[in-house]
């Protein structure tokens, strides 16, 4: 059987980034992501042979300039200008599963494991899920302002809606 390529459809899939600070809860939209994963056979995560996804930093925006500048600077956009993750397994249950892979933040790579829900057919898959992370475990400081009176929380969800097709 011939493996079976699917790609990101970015114009119909979606990622929030969401997290907490010492004034108020806030949100950034990922602008520019590309992904694709390669299965032995076609609609069956649990074949996965390669998988990858990069997300832009200085794509990563909120309707605030100096909230960007503060997020981009924390996440070391200048020397580390791509978020990078590398599949390296999938378990699947009828529509939920469970990915398994290094994500690469910051220059620091963790493997990480993540829940999600899955719907296919028609050539698309979509996955979706939130991600929970803390920033530190990527060597990343939770950006402040105002000289230190305002605080973002270490912790952050990944809110991601993601359209696949062959």
């Amino acid at each position: 059987m011939a493996q079976v390529q699917y790609k990101l459809d970015s114009k119909n899939s979606s990622i929030l980034v969401k997290g907490t600070s010492t004034i108020h809860d806030w949100e950034m939209n990922v602008k520019a992501s590309t992904s694709s994963f390669t299965l032995q056979e076609d609609q069956s995560l649990e074949r996965l042979t390669s998988g990858s996804f990069t997300v832009g930093v200085a794509s990563i925006e909120s309707d605030k300039n100096i909230m960007n500048k503060k997020a981009w600077e924390a996440l070391k956009e200048e020397k580390f200008p791509q978020i990078k993750a590398k599949l390296l397994q999938v378990s699947q249950n009828g529509n939920s599963g469970t990915v398994q892979m290094e994500l690469t933040i910051a220059g620091k790579t963790q493997k990480v494991a993540d829940d999600f829900k899955l719907t296919n057919g028609s050539g698309k898959i979509l996955v979706e899920g939130i991600l929970d992370l803390k920033m530190t475990d990527f060597g990343v400081e939770p950006p402040t302002a105002m000289m230190g009176t305002i605080k973002t929380g270490n912790e952050i969800k990944v809110e991601y809606k993601l359209v696949y097709n062959k």
